[in-house]
C-alpha cells in the first residue's frame, strides 16, 4: 500500500511539476512581450526628444548668429 501511495506522488508531482513549468514559460514569454512594447514606446519617445532638442539648439544658434550680426552692424 505504501508503494502504491508513493508511486501516486510521484505521478501527481510529476504532472504539477510540467504544469508550473508551463506557466512559468507562458508568463515569461507575456514578460518578454510587454518588455518589447515598453523598449518601442522608449525608442519612439528618445527619437522625439532628440529631434526637440535639435529645434531648441537652431533656435540657440540662431539668436547668437543674429546677436552677432547686430552688434557688428553697430
Amino acid at each position: 500500500m505504501d508503494g502504491q501511495i508513493f508511486v501516486l506522488i510521484i505521478i501527481f508531482g510529476s504532472f504539477l511539476f510540467a504544469g508550473l513549468m508551463h506557466w512559468m514559460k507562458v508568463k515569461g514569454d507575456a514578460m518578454k512581450a510587454r518588455n518589447q512594447s515598453l523598449s518601442d514606446d522608449a525608442k519612439a519617445e528618445l527619437a522625439e526628444l532628440r529631434q526637440r532638442v535639435q529645434v531648441l539648439e537652431r533656435i540657440i544658434t540662431d539668436k547668437r548668429e543674429r546677436l552677432k550680426e547686430e552688434i557688428d552692424a553697430l
